[in-house]
């Protein structure tokens, strides 16, 4: 691995918050620009990114509406700071009048007929001025069982309504809001170029350096829409096509590489190993392990499995399942560790079961 892109894995972990860097949940999730929505992926990346991770600190992120969760980055559904929630949302989501709604939802397999969706939408809104669960809004709405989660999809894709997470960590039982009764007035509508330029800046400051086709990928737009917002910003080229806000320059070239060891255990889909297309992740996961983190690999797929970094760079991957309360841990090693580094792995997967509420865990290492 080149010298240079050592430089780009200690710059963009140390963006990214890694090593517990944070100190405020709200405020590391508006750095990073946010998490993926689901549990426990959301608070897992959240607590590897912050020094004191509390179970009510997280849930306090919907209850206090710091955060929103919404559709965003490749379509898929992210916790975000409620601060710029809309200007995300804007920049990477259709608006409601596109006629891509129509087109998705006359589809096979998720049809809602056009001629009861404005009934079944005006229901929806007026039941949810609080939140519910997709099964209580089933009971009191006249919509038919096999709509219902399609008509809530298609109402969150088009900003009118909002998700409210579980109160439970590992829990993807949400429930549903009024962005209007929720928000407020908080999540006004923007103009998506705008949106999108700014979101290009966020994306070079938090993930940087990077090439076009990596903010491409990450956030699901167009080679042409990527290129018209990055050219947006104010950048530097550092090394083929990899550009640094030249803002950031002057920081970039000061600074030292990390001596001191660390090792962070991220979820699965953590935003950290979603945020680059697949043959700019070099700088964590070398080329030859890729596959076992993300599986087969091409220029829109490769949803990252749960990744151990030792000192920023991939080397195993992981994913859970519980079985009653005993969480089961399949770890996948890429090569022999040592005692010390095993000790301190088994030390931070049995934090993350006592934090999941998990009675036991076994580990079961490959």
């Amino acid at each position: 691995m080149t010298d240079i892109i050592n430089r780009f894995r200690y710059w963009s972990y140390n963006r990214q918050l890694l090593g517990k860097q944070g100190t405020n949940l709200n405020q590391v999730l508006k750095d990073i620009i946010g998490v993926y929505s689901s549990h426990p992926s959301a608070p897992l990346s959240l607590r590897a990114r912050v020094r004191t991770f509390s179970e009510q600190a997280f849930y306090n992120l919907d209850n206090n509406k710091l955060a929103f969760r919404v559709p965003a980055m490749r379509l898929s559904a992210y916790m975000l700071s409620s601060e710029n929630a809309n200007l995300v949302f804007a920049a990477t989501i259709p608006s409601a009048s596109d006629p891509v709604w129509e087109k998705r939802y006359s589809q096979k397999g998720r049809v809602i007929p056009k001629e009861n969706y404005n009934d079944w939408k005006k229901q929806v809104l007026k039941l949810t001025a609080k939140s519910l669960t997709a099964k209580e809004i089933k009971i009191v709405s006249s919509i038919p069982d096999e709509k219902i989660k399609m008509v809530l999809n298609r109402m969150a894709f088009e900003g009118s309504l909002l998700r409210i997470g579980a109160k439970s960590l590992r829990s993807n039982i949400i429930s549903y809001v009024s962005t209007k009764a929720w928000a407020k007035g908080n999540f006004i509508q923007v103009d998506n170029q705008k949106a999108l330029g700014w979101l290009a800046g966020e994306y070079l400051r938090a993930f940087g350096p990077v090439r076009i086709k990596d903010f491409q990928w990450w956030s699901g737009v167009t080679a042409s829409q990527a290129k018209a917002a990055v050219s947006t910003q104010k950048t530097t080229e550092i090394d083929d096509s990899y550009l640094l806000l030249s803002k950031d320059i002057n920081e970039f070239e000061k600074f030292k590489l990390q001596t001191k060891d660390r090792l962070d255990i991220l979820p699965q889909w953590d935003s950290y190993t979603m945020g680059y297309a697949p043959d700019g992740r070099d700088r964590f996961v070398s080329k030859d392990m890729q596959e076992k983190i993300y599986g087969s690999l091409g220029a829109t797929t490769g949803n990252a499995l749960g990744t151990v970094l030792v000192n920023g760079l991939a080397h195993a991957s992981w994913s859970s399942q519980f079985k009653g309360t005993k969480m089961i841990v399949k770890l996948n090693m890429f090569e022999k560790t040592s005692g010390k580094l095993n000790a301190e792995i088994t030390k931070q997967f049995n934090e993350i079961a006592e934090l999941l509420n998990a009675k036991s865990i076994m580990i079961d290492k490959k």
